[in-house]
């Protein structure tokens, strides 16, 4: 009874259609009022198979046995509007099985080849066979109407089919658009007009002004307003031009131009809509890629920012419950098993995730990290999800023809109040915290925590001094200061220091070491730092020819960072070129634990700044455990002795045992001793006795801006002086 139904509804709409094109065409008996029929039977066949077209055929055909007297016509339309779309159908569904079309536009082209080369030429070789003989067609010659007739099935299906297929429940969108039906409206209450005023033929040239507009329309609208705006637009043009005719009195015009005109803009339309449609896809789909992780399905750590951001910025949000996992062992995993296993890992993890009571989202942020986000309602709730990914994922036996790993994981977790004031990025930054607290205590390796208002203002706190160092660093707000080396070795007159540097706020204040340097760290501004120092002390020497021939030997700190940095040597060799630096007068400073860290980069850095003329010290030696190995492995010229070692020198003889073997084994090497933090005489007076060649300290000399450092007298007495004096007496405790 349903299929009955539609079948006599379908019949209708192809019967209704066909009267109102004939009874808007002025009741002409020629080929203007069956110019839907193709069209309805084609997108109702596009759309129900032969449940569709064959009653749209039968609908035709029952409205020419009607109204173009007798069953001759009605056979002749029904068969026209049946056989052609059949055909056309036909072959549209072998293409599409042998090859799916991937694009809009190629099925855009797909439907222009089947109307207008199979369906249109059908329907009308029919049409002209049946309905020639008709008393307006009769005196038209056969070519003239066969092509009229091709053009004019052409049109109508290019023009209905897209209308009939936007009338589906599937597909999305307004059904008419006021803004461009208006403006269409416009060009033809124009084109009204002026036909009024003027004589046949004057008009129609505005009817052009439909293209842009239609074309506008295409890359503008959605499918179903666009087609069916079009429908009203192109019904409405042939009506306007078919009324023109009527008052000029020429009942046997073909309205060829205005034929053209309507299906090259039905053209333009599809064409265009087409691309503005493949556009639209591609953009959600590279907007999906940039949300998605591809290989588990999940979101990636935009995508989580993204849908946590919008979450907490509602007035009504929830408890949430953040936990993160971490594999801690997956890249020994992957490199046992290779990719494709731990793919299969991860989308274990993944499907685990998504199974976890009240999900918002799940994400994978990097190789074996990913993050869940849930509603809670308390602590208890987090802490359960997390107990339960943990006792599922940790200690798993993951087996692979190579061989078997036992999976270890870590899993931090976080409550967050609805009232608490904080953003996604501050969320995954504590969540990172938490799981870097979970890897640091035994089994289980699990920790979940509230996340209180005061720990997200203390993290902001931390974050904005962060900000406040970067932004110092990157305009070179610092000062150079200085603190003398007593040397030895120095020639009268001369100074051995090292440089220090001290950043200035945005108030011109100092800040001293301690208070920047972890956070420079942190920023990764170290390189920055370390190569405006280097910029800054050349540039100084140079415009202090006095202070530079007063330079014994001075010293330069270059962090762990810039010892990666393969471009930093070549930078110092230009600073040096640019300014006329001695490269005998500068000595850099590495330190130990950064050295053995990355022995590599060191020893190569190294290398090149001594083949320079640069002088090496290693600073900070014995804090990093390091073995007497490395002074072996880098051809360093001074060695300074941590600060650790010195201060308690007198109190402890561990520290004195330490100090005197590591001044023998310099020796050995011909390398220089500098003892760090020496803090008063009695330290001084036995580094000396122990063969301690160089000294630095309070005690010796503080910190000062290095200008002030060159205009200070020398004390007489000094130890700098009585250094010298000695300089050639032999050392005791060797």
């Amino acid at each position: 009874m349903r299929l009955v139904l539609r079948s006599i509804g379908i019949g209708a709409a192809a019967f209704a259609a066909c009267m109102l094109a004939w009874w808007l065409a002025h009741q002409r008996s020629d080929l203007l009022g069956m110019w839907p029929a193709a069209g309805v039977a084609f997108g109702f066949g596009w759309r129900l198979g032969v449940a569709g077209w064959l009653p749209a055929a039968l609908g035709s055909g029952l409205w020419a046995t009607l109204v173009l007297g007798g069953p001759t016509a009605g056979v002749g339309l029904a068969l026209a509007s049946g056989l052609g779309p059949a055909l056309a159908l036909f072959a549209l569904r072998r293409i599409n099985e042998w090859k799916p079309s991937e694009y809009r536009l190629e099925s855009a082209l797909r439907l222009i080849i089947a109307i207008t080369g199979i369906s249109a030429p059908v329907s009308a070789l029919i049409s002209t066979m049946t309905l020639g003989s008709t008393p307006v067609l009769e005196t038209v010659p056969a070519v003239k109407l066969l092509f009229s007739a091709w053009l004019l099935e052409s049109f109508g299906a290019l023009v209905v089919v897209p209308a009939v297929v936007a009338a589906a429940p599937s597909v999305r969108g307004r059904w008419v658009a006021p803004g461009p039906l208006l403006a269409a409206a416009a060009i033809i209450g124009a084109t009204l007009l002026l036909s009024a005023l003027t004589s046949f033929g004057s008009a129609p040239a505005l009817l052009s002004f439909i293209v842009p507009v239609a074309g506008w329309i295409a890359i503008r609208g959605q499918e179903r307003e666009t087609a069916w705006t079009m429908l009203l637009m192109m019904t409405a043009m042939v009506t306007l031009r078919a009324s023109e005719i009527a008052r000029a009195g020429d009942a046997s015009h073909p309205l060829v131009e205005t034929v053209i005109l309507g299906t090259v803009t039905a053209l333009v339309v599809l064409l265009l809509q087409s691309v503005a449609a493949d556009r639209r896809i591609a953009l959600r789909r590279v907007a999906q890629q940039a949300r998605q992780d591809m290989s588990t399905g999940l979101l990636n750590d935009r995508g989580l920012l993204a849908e946590f951001g919008e979450r907490l910025a509602s007035e009504q949000r929830p408890h949430y419950g953040l936990v993160g996992l971490h594999l801690t062992n997956f890249d020994t995993l992957n490199d046992l098993c290779g990719p494709m296993p731990a793919i299969q890992l991860e989308q274990s993890v993944a499907a685990l995730l998504q199974r976890q009571p009240g999900l918002v989202a799940a994400a994978r942020l990097s190789a074996g990290r990913y993050a869940l986000l849930i509603e809670t309602d308390s602590l208890s709730e987090v802490r359960a999800v997390a107990r339960e990914i943990y006792a599922t994922v940790s200690g798993q036996v993951f087996r692979t023809v190579n061989g078997s790993i036992r999976l270890q994981s870590c899993v931090g977790g976080l409550m967050i109040d609805r009232e608490a004031q904080i953003n996604s990025e501050d969320c995954l930054v504590s969540l990172s915290e938490a799981q870097a607290i979970a890897a640091s205590v035994r089994e289980p390796q699990l920790f979940v925590e509230p996340l209180s208002q005061s720990m997200i203002d203390a993290r902001r706190a931390h974050q904005s001094k962060i900000e406040k160092i970067r932004e110092s660093i990157h305009e070179h707000r610092f000062q150079v200061h200085a603190q003398e080396i007593v040397d030895s070795q120095a020639p009268v007159g001369k100074l051995s220091y090292e440089v220090l540097i001290r950043l200035l706020d945005e108030r011109g204040g100092l800040v001293k070491p301690p208070e920047f340097m972890s956070l420079a760290v942190q920023a990764q501004m170290t390189p920055a730092m370390d190569r405006g120092v280097i910029e800054r002390v050349f540039g100084w020497l140079a415009a202090h020819p006095d202070a530079m021939a007063r330079t014994h030997k001075c010293s330069i700190n270059l962090s762990g960072l810039t010892m990666s940095d393969g471009t930093i040597a070549s930078f110092i060799r230009e600073q040096r070129m640019r300014h006329g630096i001695p490269p005998e007068i500068i000595v850099f400073e590495i330190t130990e634990s950064e050295a053995i860290r990355n022995p590599s980069a060191a020893s190569r850095l190294v290398d090149e700044l001594k083949a320079d003329g640069f002088g090496i010290a290693l600073d900070d030696f014995g804090v990093g455990l390091a073995t007497f190995e490395y002074l072996k492995r880098f051809p360093i010229d001074f060695l300074k002795i941590d600060g650790s070692f010195v201060r308690n020198l007198i109190n402890n003889p561990i520290d004195e045992e330490i100090v005197l073997s590591t001044v023998r084994v310099a020796r050995r090497l011909n390398v220089q001793t500098v003892a760090e933090h020496v803090q008063d005489q009695a330290v001084y007076d036995r580094l000396l006795s122990l063969g301690v060649g160089h000294f630095q300290g309070e005690h010796l000399g503080r910190v000062m801006p290095i200008d002030e450092l060159f205009r200070r007298p020398e004390p007489q007495g000094s130890p700098a002086a009585r250094a010298r004096a000695a300089r050639t007496a032999p050392a005791t405790g060797s």
